[in-house]
């Protein structure tokens, strides 16, 4: 059995950033970024929604960039834990980043991936039949004074694999 490809993605965010955007444009930037049958990380402060824009960019970079008719909204974040090699592969992963960045990746999500963004990762990585196969991503994140830093990994999941 071939497995599948995993896609990681890093994001460092200035925290301020986001808070000056959240400042200029209110709620219209908090929708731009969340989903509407998306629940917020947290609160909907400075601080949750910079993380939102963190694991969403390591999401991104993970997906390769932005593909033609990118929405931020092609990232959702779902309760639950992601399926158990995806959650294994991300804590294996996050020691290294912690270490070389400084910050601890305390916080995570599970998230499903829909739009351009999964066509693109199923192009990417080749993934069989489209209609049967799933793309989960799952994030750990964490925050030092005004810097967010986010890892994701993105991996494709068949009807099969996942029953």
């Amino acid at each position: 059995m071939k497995s599948a490809p995993v896609l990681f993605g890093v994001d460092v965010l200035d925290l301020r950033r986001v808070a000056g955007a959240v400042r200029r444009n209110g709620a219209v930037y908090t929708r731009h970024v969340v989903a509407a049958d998306e629940h917020d990380l947290s609160t909907g402060d400075d601080i949750s929604i910079a993380a939102t824009v963190a694991v969403k960019e390591s999401l991104v970079k993970a997906v390769g960039g932005r593909p033609s008719g990118f929405s931020w909204h092609d990232f959702v974040h779902r309760d639950g834990e992601p399926p158990a090699a995806v959650a294994r592969l991300l804590t294996d992963a996050v020691p290294g980043i912690a270490t070389a960045i400084g910050v601890e990746l305390t916080e995570s999500r599970t998230y499903a991936v829909r739009g351009a963004s999964r066509a693109a990762v199923l192009h990417r990585s080749g993934a069989g039949d489209p209609g049967e196969t799933s793309v989960v991503g799952a994030a750990r994140w964490g925050r030092r004074h005004e810097v967010i830093v986010a890892l994701a990994i993105l991996v494709t999941i068949s009807a099969k694999e996942s029953s």
